[in-house]
């Protein structure tokens, strides 16, 4: 079948830079706020409320325990109260699979210890997590949809589109876990045309469900060089952790829904973890595995100006190691004003200029990012911009 987009060859050499603004190479930053233009329910402080209030009993309580005891836990504090369920989890994990071997065994005898029989802890948080995974994945089941998105995306897609088509490379980088860019890309731009690093490598264990490894160089080796490359900075829905392989693993979005494979991942107890990175410690998180190759990816494009247009969309500007790369790009650029759109949601113009100065402040230049770079009227008002040559 003919492709829709025709395939170009790399840029090979990692010092070699866009020679005039003829070409368009864009990179696209998608934040939350991407997802919230499809339906508010996407909100991180909606999901946060919802999973909060969902909470009774034991489990209840022991969050309220890792809130320092704080009764009225709300959203602003969330992401640092979840980073440590997140960290008493892998700790308990790790210690309690220490003490099941066989020197972990000698360890509490030789020590007088009493086996603390650190599974039951293990359970309940891991039952926690999983709770905050299904409440993401009930709000994405039910709102990414492709009715959905040409409802309320309708010029926004047909940009993408469009600019995917007439780029010479196209690079998608996603802060959101949900489903929602890789959904645009395979109904709009089609499977054969872009790339998310995963082959298919046979079925999963014990199952008749396709699973695709997530595998660069072997993704690079049966399919080539794709036009069009889809990064997940922050992980993805689809995406798992396989800890007995030490691989990460991915399934197709509709299989996820129709093998019931969360559900299953935890009755059958699968070796699997979602591959998602959530509460705080992000810039920690990102040197992990699989992160690491799109965080590695993204400052190699900054750093060797491998891109000349860059369109933030949805974005808070609060992580810094991402907050670092942007600054990267944009003191490699001659100008930078005319290959940068900043596009949010606000409406109130008070928030506006708040907004704006708080982008200028986390980015610390020189000479404040102008206002022309900045588009208030959400996604689908995005506009096309002269791009811009390194220096």
């Amino acid at each position: 079948m003919e492709k829709l987009i025709p395939e170009i060859n790399s840029l090979e050499n990692p010092n070699q830079k866009i020679s005039s603004i003829k070409e368009s190479v864009p990179l696209f930053l998608f934040g939350n706020g991407l997802s919230i233009a499809l339906s508010s329910e996407f909100s991180l402080k909606s999901i946060t409320e919802k999973f909060i209030n969902q909470l009774t009993g034991i489990e209840k309580q022991f969050f309220v325990e890792i809130c320092n005891g704080g009764e009225n836990i709300n959203f602003n504090d969330f992401e640092i109260y979840f980073s440590l369920i997140e960290d008493a989890y892998n700790s308990l994990k790790k210690y309690r699979m220490f003490i099941d071997t066989d020197t972990g065994k000698k360890f509490l005898k030789k020590f007088e210890l009493i086996n603390p029989e650190l599974y039951k802890h293990e359970e309940i948080i891991k039952s926690i997590y999983n709770k905050y995974i299904f409440q993401i994945l009930s709000i994405v089941q039910g709102n990414v949809t492709k009715i959905g998105i040409d409802l309320k995306l309708k010029d926004f897609t047909n940009f993408l589109t469009n600019q995917l088509k007439d780029c010479t490379k196209g690079y998608i980088f996603t802060l959101n876990y949900d489903l929602l860019a890789e959904t645009i890309l395979l109904e709009k731009i089609g499977t054969n045309n872009f790339t998310d690093f995963c082959s298919h490598t046979k079925q999963f264990k014990g199952t008749s469900i396709d699973k695709f490894d997530f595998d660069p160089a072997l993704n690079s080796s049966k399919y080539g060089e794709r036009k069009i490359e889809l990064h997940h900075l922050h992980g993805s829905l689809s995406l798992f952790y396989d800890y007995k392989r030490n691989k990460a693993i991915k399934f197709r979005n509709d299989e996820i829904f129709t093998n019931n494979i969360y559900e299953r991942v935890i009755k059958e107890n699968w070796p699997l973890i979602p591959a998602i990175i959530t509460g705080g410690g992000k810039s920690l998180k990102m040197r992990e595995y699989p992160f690491e190759f799109y965080f590695r990816s993204l400052k190699d494009l900054s750093t060797y100006s491998k891109f000349n247009k860059l369109y933030i969309i949805g974005y808070s500007f609060r992580d810094e190691h991402l907050n670092s790369l942007i600054k990267r790009w944009i003191k490699e650029m001659k100008d930078y004003s005319q290959g940068l759109l900043i596009v949010d949601f606000k409406l109130n113009e008070t928030d506006k200029i708040e907004f704006k100065r708080f982008v200028k402040k986390q980015l610390k230049l020189q000479k404040p990012v102008p206002d022309r770079c900045f588009e208030f009227a959400g996604v689908n008002s995005i506009k096309n911009i002269p791009g811009t040559n390194p220096k």
